[in-house]
């Protein structure tokens, strides 16, 4: 029997087609500092830094000084000049390291988010504490060189401190945090590796309420690692044999089918000239096995694909994809539709059209507080875009049923808020927390809305660490699901 699918099957899936006459997304470059990113964006995310209650960015920059942008909670960024990051080596002739890779964690348990930038080449990886401020300054330690162009982070030791893991072209790095924001490599916990890993995902794949791993190769086939305690074991008969080699950039995670599993889309290239140039999809048995179903449910596409991210723009209640190429000669932006887990190209009528030359990087979250995602790209030698998503998209049916909760933070350390618009009011709702087995294991009820929007705290710091599901209630039906990871 597929793990907590028995709860999850109730929740009703309501699709529309979409008749928008105005495009989801719009250039909103005045919104940030745009002169400043005109450098080697090669990642970006997204974080509340300064305890402020919005989504700050972060970019990761090569050879050139990380950026940091403040949000106002409105969607509009400034860089501080009090509050810059602060450049580790100052002898190599660059503003800044060679940075490819961003992760957020609590290093040092100290209730905010630290940062830590992966280098490929040059010499420093940079792990820098928050003060609660936004305001980052190095700790003492520094890691071995490698040339990283990936970093996982998560509790590999059960300790509640969160290890690093620093993907490598050669052997991956694993270090394990001391608590006194010093690391002790333990590189055992990683199977011998060769390759050059582009990325690292992580997701339980096998149901067994810790993290896997699924790697993102630079030239042949992607792994998956199966976590046993903190240590990895290859278990790569869980991806299809394509007999492709494959150049991977990146790696995106999402239940393109609704069968409340993670499927995998691979983002590719071919810059050495021998690799499959079309992108791949990948579908999850629901055992975290896959199967290939690149041919029936991706268009064919040849192009530098760099970076993905799945999101439902249409409001349909599944997730759609959209991705950022290199050197296209059209245009280097794509969205994709999903209608029963099949993909059709609708670029034209999702953006108001921009342009830009050399997509590296994608990041979506809600910058501007207004519950829809809105979209960053980040671009390699040209300044960077924002987009924000335009409420004048949605038609009717799309509007009523925008009832996407927000979760943050998550993962959760003792206390998360959900944050829901309902399209209608409710009463007597209630929050139940279900282990991977679909067992409830907490219910809160009692929750409070002020007219049809949720908005609460809620306590999480008796439940163990791991993976769990969530959902909404009234009375007995459900509202919405979703999962939760607690560290």
């Amino acid at each position: 029997m597929k793990p907590y699918n028995y709860f999850l099957l109730v929740y009703v899936l309501i699709g529309f087609t979409s008749f928008a006459q105005n495009p989801y997304f719009i250039p909103a470059n005045t919104n940030f500092p745009v002169a400043a990113t005109s450098i080697n964006s090669m990642d970006v995310e997204s974080a509340d830094v300064d305890n402020d209650g919005d989504l700050d960015i972060v970019v990761a920059a090569e050879y050139s000084r990380n950026l940091l942008f403040f949000n106002d909670g409105n969607g509009v960024f400034i860089e501080d000049p009090t509050r810059l990051f602060p450049e580790k080596n100052t002898t190599d002739g660059f503003s800044g390291e060679d940075s490819e890779d961003i992760a957020f964690a609590d290093f040092d348990n100290d209730t905010d988010l630290d940062i830590i930038f992966v280098s490929e080449d040059t010499n420093f990886h940079e792990l820098l504490i928050n003060d609660g401020t936004g305001d980052f300054s190095f700790i003492t330690y520094d890691f071995p060189a490698s040339a990283g162009n990936a970093v996982a982070v998560l509790d590999l030791n059960n300790d509640t401190y969160p290890d690093i893991i620093i993907g490598n072209t050669g052997q991956n790095s694993v270090y394990i945090n001391n608590q006194d924001l010093t690391f002790t490599q333990e590189n055992n916990r990683w199977p011998i590796n060769t390759e050059g890993t582009q990325d690292l995902k992580l997701v339980d794949l096998d149901n067994d309420g810790d993290l896997d791993i699924v790697e993102g190769i630079d030239l042949g086939s992607n792994n998956i690692l199966i976590n046993t305690n903190g240590f990895f074991t290859e278990e790569n008969n869980r991806l299809p044999d394509t007999g492709l080699t494959l150049e991977t950039r990146k790696i995106t995670l999402g239940d393109v089918n609704n069968d409340t599993h993670p499927d995998i889309f691979v983002s590719t290239v071919n810059f050495i000239g021998t690799a499959n140039l079309q992108n791949r999809l990948y579908i999850n048995d629901g055992n975290g096995f896959f199967s290939d179903a690149t041919a029936t449910n991706l268009p064919v596409y040849f192009r530098h694909t760099l970076d993905a991210l799945f999101i439902d723009y249409d409001y349909d209640n599944d997730l759609d994809l959209i991705t950022t190429d290199l050197q296209n000669p059209i245009t280097n932006y794509h969205s994709f539709e999903n209608n029963g887990g099949i993909f059709t190209e609708t670029t034209a009528d999702v953006f108001q059209a921009f342009s830009y030359n050399d997509g590296i990087g994608l990041h979506t979250a809600d910058f501007n507080g207004d519950t829809y995602p809105d979209l960053y790209f980040s671009n390699f030698q040209e300044p960077d875009d924002l987009l924000l998503f335009s409420e004048a998209a949605l038609n009717v049916n799309e509007y009523l049923y925008n009832t996407r909760p927000i979760i943050y933070p998550n993962p959760v350390k003792n206390e998360f808020m959900i944050d829901v618009k309902f399209p209608m009011e409710y009463s007597a709702l209630a929050l139940r927390i279900y282990d991977i087995q679909g067992k409830v294991i907490k219910e809160f009820t009692q929750l409070k809305t002020t007219g049809l929007h949720l908005k609460q705290l809620v306590d999480f710091s008796k439940i163990a660490a791991g993976t769990y599901f969530y959902s909404v209630n009234t009375n007995d039906k459900q509202l919405i699901v979703g999962k939760i990871i607690k560290e």
